[in-house]
């Protein structure tokens, strides 16, 4: 009897787990099967057993804390996956951070009635009149709901461990196999696991609920302890700032040593070397690893310690330029969420969220595909006065993953991760990245090309490279100097430079090019601000530290 009865405990949740996690879910399945490219019976079959295992998994959580919390709970996951689908379905939406970001802002209230109307609503009530009877109603029709079985709550965490395995296991395995097939294929795709949790519902509007309650935490943090230059100095942002364009592109593991912009033997940069509004600085980096860079490339001077952590002290550019009304988006191939949340953005995707788009269903990580958000955030913000960052992938190891067999001239080439790679097979796939990189900021001007747009480009830091050995993060004071050898770029529409005093900064930039004079990350912050056309009066830009002062 008591087995029994506690099996009928389960029809609820194994009911609302079969039709959040599959039928709403169904037409993503069938969109993911056209576009996958690694075993796709296999991956959806997988995908479709995970889905309705998060589901029960979350439904047993919520059992355990009694019979109308755990209503009310079911009731919440069923309408907002319904919500959820319903725009991934009919408006071909991909639900993450900045959508859910959008919904909970202040003035979600506006949306349009095209966005929110009847249709909305009767899919609503249409799509969830069964389970809702299920949830509110089904147990009181039957007698063991009120039998209290002693130990139903061991049992119940039985299955809740069991269905977290039945999610998470099936997922790590594929995520291997793609990991395998990616070393023969000498490429990288997002993490198998996070595309998925990006691409059904109820994962990704969970998934953006939490990093949208962890930035919020996180931002709230800054403001209590960080040094905030824009609470302190008086900023005037410049006079075309309504329909300006700034976008900041951080590079990977770039060494200018090894690009022929920068006077190297192999004419790996065809591109930047036609770029007529193009400046290129002999950069070297604040550190030498990614998180590191950081922390130090955006503050001001003093505005990260010298410690080896490099603990941040002041807030960074970024939340400068916000803070003079600028909208800010912000894309990646990598997962710094530390560092984006710390720039305040109005919103950000990092490479899962953003491989889990249908247009990049079953590509692998590829920084081509952040020319498409950039392209979109343009359009979301036709009038300007808005920032776009992108973090790129780069010329981060494994370099043969970093580019397509279109640009790879230079052979042999490094072909596998646990391949002995010689010296000169290392390098060739590093220039190849590079050429790679080339293609990418072309592409990147062409998009800003007709508007009033200043783009910058910066390495987070280089490389060592030499037989099957590719390394960077020695610590800075006893670092190679490759490690620390960058490129820094500046690049302007026309229309930027027609106006006579961006024309005279960039002179003054140009200044610096052709005698070579080094630059460095530390001065990033009062440079990009002095580029863009801010002023500010009472010393928050250090002259002496902008590049483009005169």
């Amino acid at each position: 009897m008591f087995k029994r009865s506690f099996f009928k405990q389960l029809y609820v949740p194994v009911f609302i787990a079969l039709f959040v996690g599959v039928i709403l879910n169904l037409p993503i399945f069938i969109r993911r099967f056209e576009k996958i490219g690694f075993d796709r019976g296999l991956s959806i079959t997988i995908e479709v057993i995970a889905s309705f295992f998060l589901v029960l998994f979350i439904c047993m959580l919520l059992s355990l804390t009694g019979k109308y919390l755990s209503r009310i709970g079911m009731t919440a996951l069923l309408l907002l996956s319904s919500a959820a689908s319903y725009y991934m379905i009919f408006y071909n939406i991909d639900i993450g951070y900045g959508i859910v970001a959008s919904v909970m802002a202040v003035d979600s209230f506006d949306l349009s009635k095209e966005s929110v109307g009847w249709h909305f609503l009767v899919w609503l009530v249409a799509i969830n009149i069964v389970p809702l009877f299920v949830i509110w109603k089904f147990h009181d029709r039957e007698k063991y709901l009120s039998e209290k079985p002693k130990y139903s709550w061991y049992y119940k965490l039985i299955v809740v461990a069991v269905a977290g395995l039945a999610c998470w296991l099936p997922l790590t395995l594929m995520g291997k196999a793609q990991a395998e097939q990616d070393k023969v294929n000498n490429r990288m795709m997002a993490s198998y696991g996070g595309v998925v949790a990006g691409s059904y519902s109820p994962s990704n509007w969970l998934s953006g609920v939490g990093l949208l309650a962890y930035s919020t935490f996180s931002q709230a943090e800054d403001d209590r302890n960080l040094y905030d230059p824009a609470d302190h100095f008086q900023y005037v942002a410049p006079k075309n700032a309504n329909s300006l364009y700034i976008v900041f592109i951080i590079g990977e593991s770039a060494r200018r040593d090894h690009m022929g912009l920068y006077g190297y033997a192999r004419d790996n940069t065809p591109n930047l070397d036609k770029e007529k509004n193009l400046i290129h600085l002999q950069g070297y980096s604040c550190d030498t690893s990614t998180k590191l860079s950081l922390r130090c490339m955006f503050v001001r001077e003093g505005g990260a310690s010298e410690a080896p952590e490099r603990t941040l002290k002041e807030m960074n550019v970024f939340t400068v330029i916000k803070k003079q009304g600028f909208s800010s988006e912000l894309f990646s191939m990598q997962s710094e969420a530390w560092f984006y949340n710390k720039v305040l953005a109005d919103s950000y995707s990092v490479r899962e969220s953003i491989q889990a788009e249908k247009r990049h269903a079953g590509e692998p990580v590829d920084d081509l595909a952040l020319i498409e958000e950039l392209k979109d955030s343009v359009n979301r913000h036709p009038e300007g006065h808005h920032v776009i960052i992108l973090h790129t992938k780069g010329s981060h190891y494994m370099y043969t993953e970093r580019y397509p067999r279109a640009f790879a001239p230079y052979k042999p080439e490094c072909q596998g991760i646990d391949d002995a790679c010689s010296t000169e097979e290392m390098i060739n796939s590093y220039d190849n990245s590079l050429l790679y990189t080339d293609y990418f900021l072309k592409q990147t001007f062409e998009s800003l090309k007709d508007k009033n747009a200043i783009v910058f480009y910066a390495s987070d830091h280089g490389e060592s490279i030499s037989d099957n050995l590719h390394f960077h993060g020695t610590p800075r004071d006893h670092a190679p100097i490759e490690q620390r050898t960058i490129p820094i770029m500046v690049w302007a529409s026309d229309t930027f430079l027609n106006d006579k005093e961006n024309q005279a900064s960039f002179e003054r930039l140009r200044e610096l090019q052709n005698k070579k004079t080094p630059v460095f990350h530390e001065k990033l912050f009062d440079s990009i601000l002095g580029c863009s056309g801010f002023t500010s009066p009472d010393g928050g830009i250090n002259k002496y530290r902008d590049w483009c002062n005169h």
